[in-house]
């Protein structure tokens, strides 16, 4: 018995340190080529099982907005057969990928997204609808950002599909 309990405890820390390793080693990567402008509101970083993207920034100013999510990686290699589609949504309203011809897009084509969107939000008239300009993040706030984004990507290997939700994480 005191065998198995000096075995269980020098075990044990090797176990919950394996097991309860949840930082991620996604670091921030700034993407000065597509930036609009330096003074950012949010910055982030995606991950899930398969994927990553080490750049994103979005900026409010007034009723400006501006997006940019770039740096788009695998974690681990997948068959050359496999193709990929991002979807961005904004209060679960498409605003990138499958319905604007974005679908089955080689490995190379994924790591090479750079999603931009910028543009400033219309006016709202009296009876609550926009007047000029409008998309599904234009019509986010500063405020309410960070639960209205969501970003997924599928990906298709020999006729199976599967669809993965990046989990964001705020740098600032």
């Amino acid at each position: 018995m005191k065998n198995k309990i000096i075995c269980l405890i020098s075990i044990l820390p090797l176990l919950l340190t394996g097991c309860s390793n949840t930082d991620s080693n996604i670091k921030y990567k700034e993407d000065l080529q597509h930036q609009y402008s330096d003074n950012y509101t949010y910055k982030f970083i995606g991950e899930s099982e398969h994927f990553y993207f080490e750049t994103g920034k979005v900026y409010y100013n007034g009723n400006e907005r501006e997006l940019l999510i770039s740096n788009f990686k695998l974690k681990d290699n997948m068959s050359s057969a496999t193709t990929y589609l991002v979807n961005l949504y904004f209060n679960d309203k498409l605003l990138y990928g499958n319905d604007f011809g974005k679908a089955d897009l080689t490995k190379k084509e994924y790591m090479n997204i750079v999603i931009e969107e910028n543009g400033k939000l219309g006016e709202i008239d009296q009876n609550g609808d926009i007047i000029g300009e409008s998309d599904s993040f234009l019509e986010t706030t500063k405020e309410n950002f960070k639960n209205s984004i969501k970003l997924e990507i599928k990906y298709c290997q020999n006729s199976k599909c599967n669809t993965e939700k990046l989990q964001l994480t705020y740098v600032d």
